[in-house]
């Protein structure tokens, strides 16, 4: 077979395109038609001359690959990388432009590249395939042998998930996901890196294109713009179902405050998918960063003892799920739902009287004047001793007015100390009789009355103290307050 001269009809010359651009075509089209025909993985070798050799194991390339704008059958497969036709064309027309030598064997054909006069137009030179009797008529697959350097063959290879060894954490329908490789993420389509981006959380390799994207990815490829694919990456989120996920978005999620996080995670939507997915993957107290500042160690502690995470989210956010439920139909878990548990799992230790020391005993039965005096002896029954005390119902480790049980409920640990007792028992009380709620106007107003009637006897008393300048002075006023209580009810009553 003589020479044929095939024009490639190159109008211009891509000059932003850099050599391992143009190996990326090449590398593109061998990784397409193992795809396409499932035949061997392509080869990487370089020879004794440093030529490099990309060779694949598909059908071969001819003369009809290079008169399409895009193969057919790539048009119609949803999972292809190249561009056979623009690509392939785009990248010889780099390389010559460049004084690289391209040399390409299938059974179709020795081709070549050549500068040679345009059909009907002899003063026009333009760039050419030479065809020329193939060197094997039987080979198998294609192989371009490029004089290229071996750090343009590595940059080339870099923008390919095809070398990656990685796994991806989730996979959507429109695309997987995968752990950051580096300090930047990294966006491919089906496999091609098209974008780097600063500050997103993952790497994405998106698989089902929109219009958007479509029209953006022309014939350079690498610097596709982030409205081509913004909403693709939110789908791949909103459609992720793995702890791996979803624990990353919501560790962007707390970072919020500091103005650290990925992203993606500013899309609302994306907060708001990833609170009810962690709360369907795992035992969760969400709680707005508002409401966590006033969170005290002990409700701390009642988070933990749950075998909930603790996971502080913004406000906004908070607001939006916490009274949603998740995939599973579980309400989204807030602190709520952990003082509901408890008191749910709360059982008291209750204290037989027989079991109290001399000393408790003695201030045990100090209920009883006290109860006189306030004209509330019918509640002497409705008194109990407990180890353990509700927190969540009370607000206060030394005692609490059950009213489910219709009874106070004092802890052990108040009879070790006149002072406590008396101030946890009218405490108590308060509440038991008006059913007023700690700090409110109401209860204040209540116990502020128990405490007048108190008053005008009790520090009628001439043994009352007077000198209460210092700190000593008023701790003995405490003493000497309780002592005289305490005589009182035994004098009076």
């Amino acid at each position: 077979m003589s020479k044929r001269y095939f024009d490639l009809n190159i109008e211009k010359v891509l000059d932003n395109w850099e050599i391992f651009h143009a190996v990326r075509e090449i590398i593109s089209n061998a990784l397409d038609e193992t795809l396409l025909t499932g035949c061997q993985e392509p080869t990487f070798t370089k020879d004794k001359q440093g030529l490099w050799h990309i060779r694949d194991y598909g059908r071969g390339l001819n003369y009809e690959h290079f008169t399409q704008n895009q193969n057919i059958e790539k048009i119609k497969a949803t999972n292809v990388i190249g561009k056979f036709g623009v690509g392939l064309k785009d990248a010889l027309a780099v390389l010559n432009r460049s004084g690289r030598s391209v040399v390409i064997d299938s059974k179709f054909g020795h081709i070549s590249l050549a500068m040679h006069k345009k059909e009907g137009f002899d003063d026009v030179q333009t760039l050419h395939a030479v065809f020329s009797e193939p060197l094997d008529c039987k080979f198998t697959g294609t192989e371009f042998i490029l004089q290229v350097s071996d750090k343009e063959i590595e940059d080339a290879k870099k923008l390919f998930l095809y070398f990656e060894d990685k796994s991806p954490l989730d996979i959507t329908p429109f695309g997987e996901i995968y752990g950051k490789s580096g300090d930047s993420a990294n966006i491919y389509v089906n496999g091609v890196k098209v974008s780097d981006e600063d500050n997103y959380s993952f790497d994405y390799n998106i698989t089902r294109k929109n219009a958007a994207l479509k029209k953006a990815l022309n014939r350079e490829r690498s610097a596709v713009g982030r409205t081509a694919y913004s909403g693709i990456v939110k789908n791949m989120l909103l459609n992720s179902s793995t702890l791996e996920v979803i624990s990353e978005l919501l560790s962007q999620l707390k970072k919020i405050p500091k103005g650290t996080q990925g992203d993606e995670i500013n899309y609302v939507d994306v907060q708001a998918y990833a609170i009810k997915k962690y709360n369907a993957l795992k035992p969760s107290v969400f709680m707005s960063s508002f409401d966590a500042f006033d969170l005290s160690e002990d409700d701390k502690e009642k988070i933990r003892e749950s075998g909930r995470e603790l996971v502080i989210v913004p406000e906004a956010v908070f607001d939006r799920v916490k009274d949603d439920e998740d995939e599973n139909g579980n309400p989204i878990g807030t602190f709520d739902i952990v003082r509901q548990e408890y008191n749910d799992n709360f059982k008291y230790d209750w204290v037989d009287e027989r079991a109290l020391s001399v000393k408790q005993q003695s201030i045990w039965d100090l209920r009883n004047s006290l109860l006189k005096y306030f004209e509330l002896s019918k509640w002497e029954k409705r008194i109990r001793i407990s180890n353990t005390i509700n927190e969540f119902t009370s607000g206060d480790v030394h005692g609490v007015y059950d009213s489910q049980l219709g009874l106070i409920v004092l802890k052990k640990t108040v009879l070790n100390n006149k002072e406590v007792f008396y101030e946890t028992l009218i405490h108590e009380l308060v509440h038991a009789t008006t059913d007023y709620a700690d700090n409110t106007r109401d209860f204040e107003n209540a116990l502020g009355k128990y405490v007048g009637k108190l008053a005008i006897d009790v520090f009628s008393d001439s043994n009352v103290p007077t000198d209460t300048t210092n700190q000593n002075s008023s701790s003995e006023l405490g003493r000497k307050t309780t002592e005289l209580m305490s005589k009182f009810f035994k004098k009076k009553i």
